[in-house]
């Protein structure tokens, strides 16, 4: 069994936000919390292959945030075409009677009741809700690869400091880590 690194607070919170959804999407993309949670995992038995893959974790969930982002703004705005025409469309359609049995617009507040009582609201609703949380997972996703980096240089820089070697954390913004040359190997 590898030995873990202990997270930190802020490392915690987004691992339980993460946990808190058995999945999500972005556009036709469906992830599982479940499969995502192990791989937030620092493993220090082999920090150069973890370095590298988180790498690619960050750049991979840095985009599906950016996606994600982009989808949710979609559908605002469509809900808010779909809103305003439908509100628009009720309001100049529906009548009530007044106490002289004249027709009389609506109010505002009414249409806004019919407006609610509309079948596609609910779905409208549930895409709004879909796009928000599939926003606010990816985020959380993208920033726990970034911490996961975090924790991988330092961890580098700790075994590099305690044992000697054999890491060394190269500063860039790449956040990679390298492996020193051992004695009787060529330093390229």
């Amino acid at each position: 069994m590898d030995k873990v690194l202990i997270r930190t607070p802020a490392y915690e919170d987004l691992i339980d936000r993460i946990g808190r959804f058995e999945s999500f999407s972005i556009y036709d993309r469906v992830y599982s919390a479940d499969l995502l949670i192990p791989q937030l995992v620092v493993k220090p038995s082999d920090l150069p292959s973890e370095a590298m893959a988180c790498a690619a974790f960050v750049l991979y969930w840095g985009l599906e945030a950016a996606r994600a982002r982009r989808l949710q703004a979609r559908v605002e705005a469509a809900y808010r075409a779909w809103r305003d025409r439908r509100w628009l469309e009720i309001k100049t359609t529906e009548v009530s009677q007044t106490s002289a049995g004249n027709p009389k617009l609506i109010s505002d507040g009414h249409a806004d009741k019919s407006l609610r009582a509309d079948p596609d609201y609910g779905i409208w609703r549930g895409k709004l809700d879909d796009a928000q949380a599939g926003a606010e997972m990816a985020e959380a996703i993208y920033e726990a690869f970034k911490l996961k980096s975090t924790m991988i240089k330092s961890a580098a820089q700790v075994m590099h400091d305690e044992a000697g070697g054999p890491y060394t954390v190269v500063e860039d913004s790449r956040l990679s880590v390298e492996r020193e040359p051992q004695e009787g190997e060529i330093d390229g």
